[in-house]
């Protein structure tokens, strides 16, 4: 069976990017069946039509998260990365236990679903456990189980342990619609050239996503400069890391030569403003990266780094960090970030099914009410599209469906009993903090 959409304004996506007045999505097995004009619609003998006041427009995809840390939002408040990760993250992750991580991530599905993300790509301990609450919730999830060498964390097993979980959860979740799996190693400065060099050669051999944290910080091209004699990147490069499709987060400290290898080898960049500037990291350049064609998605990066898992607010920071990194006003413009925040972030996962609503995607929709102050005064229908990207917040969002299930109805998500997920978060993360 059919359902139709008949939305009051409709957004497919970049691929085009106007807007339509009024618009409908047909909806079958999940997937985009057609999408367009009311008038231009085809007849169905039997459908189900439900009718969408707003705007009506794909899901947002976070390109970044590690999204169990509601379990520890807040805490190391202040810190760099380096002193926050070693001195306040690792020590409390190194007492996590697996429910830990299955609440922490039911907590934060239900609050990225409210905010309009169906799509989010996880770093996380314990990678079941995340998967299972993704799945339990209806998030659509890209897991990548972390590969780290520390001795805080030491619990999770060694290298060779973790790889081994990560191939297993292949095969346990390869019949899944909502979850997919790749790689999370940490980073260049937390793991040894062998590690990486394993990590690349597993990814290789199962056709995994690497999804990692690549100059974040301006010390990390000097440590691998020191190490390998080579930039970050080029090393990268030189062991086989890029023969998979590589997810590059941060992404700040790039040079103009990092840049190009990024381009040459089809890298993605996971752009997270909000993370990097609370943590002082600087501003990456991604005007310059999607001027050479490097596919640049939006991340939040985890609660813990950012408290917020608001793709609006990564959006408008995109635009005005870019701005003053350019010095130009017009450098990144508010249908740049939606993009970004839609189909470019699917394209830096290397992702062809999602990210916009034409036939043959996943169903991954949102519902934006437009009646309200932000949205005030609407002279142009493309004003919908400036409005959307400054003004709105998650506060807009009505409804939510992934995969043509809806999860979000009227600004309450269905899928998460939320208040249970909030009393075991807060009881789990007081032992977490009291050691």
């Amino acid at each position: 069976m059919t359902t139709r959409y008949v939305a009051e304004y409709l957004w497919v996506g970049p691929g085009d990017p106007e807007l339509v007045a009024p618009g409908l999505v047909d909806v079958a097995d999940g997937r985009v069946a057609w999408a367009g004009p009311v008038g231009a619609a085809p007849e169905i003998a039997e459908v189900i039509r439900v009718g969408v006041p707003g705007l009506l427009m794909p899901g947002f995809v976070n390109t970044h998260c590690h999204t169990p840390m509601t379990l520890l939002r807040g805490a190391g408040e202040g810190l760099p990365v380096d002193r926050w990760l070693s001195e306040v993250m690792w020590p409390r992750e190194g007492r996590l236990s697996p429910e830990d991580v299955y609440w922490g991530m039911t907590l934060g599905a239900a609050e990225l679903l409210l905010n309009g993300v169906t799509t989010s790509v996880e770093m996380y301990f314990y990678p079941d456990e995340v998967a299972t609450a993704a799945g339990d919730a209806g998030l659509r999830c890209t897991v990548t189980p972390p590969v780290i060498e520390d001795t805080d964390l030491g619990r999770f097993g060694t290298v060779e342990e973790q790889l081994g979980v990560a191939v297993d959860l292949i095969r346990r979740w390869e019949d899944s619609d909502l979850i997919d799996i790749g790689l999370g190693p940490h980073s260049t400065y937390t793991l040894s050239d062998g590690v990486l060099r394993d990590v690349a050669r597993v990814a290789a051999a199962e056709d995994l996503l690497i999804h990692m944290h690549v100059a974040e910080q301006r010390y990390e091209n000097d440590l691998c400069l020191e190490r390998s004699g080579q930039s970050l990147v080029t090393y990268l490069e030189s062991i086989g890391m890029f023969e998979t499709h590589f997810l590059a987060a941060h992404g700040v400290w790039l040079t103009d030569e990092d840049r190009e290898h990024l381009a040459q080898n089809s890298v993605g960049v996971a752009h997270c403003p909000a993370s990097n500037g609370r943590h002082a990291s600087g501003i990456a350049p991604i005007v310059d990266l999607r001027r050479r064609g490097v596919p640049v998605g939006l991340g939040t990066d985890g609660p813990a780094s950012n408290s917020r898992l608001d793709i609006f607010e990564e959006m408008r920071l995109a635009i005005r960090m870019a701005r003053l990194r350019e010095s130009s006003a017009d450098a990144l413009t508010p249908m740049d970030a939606l993009t970004m925040a839609t189909a470019e972030g699917a394209a830096a996962l290397a992702r062809t099914d999602i990210g916009s609503l034409e036939p043959g995607m996943w169903a991954d929709m949102i519902n934006v009410a437009v009646d309200g102050p932000a949205f005030t005064p609407l002279l142009e229908i493309e004003d919908l599209i400036t409005h959307l990207v400054w003004s709105a917040s998650p506060a807009d969002i009505r409804g939510v469906w992934v995969g043509g299930r809806r999860v979000v109805d009227d600004g309450r998500c269905d899928s998460v009993d939320v208040g249970r997920a909030q009393h075991e978060v807060a009881v789990r993360a007081r032992r977490l903090s009291e050691g």
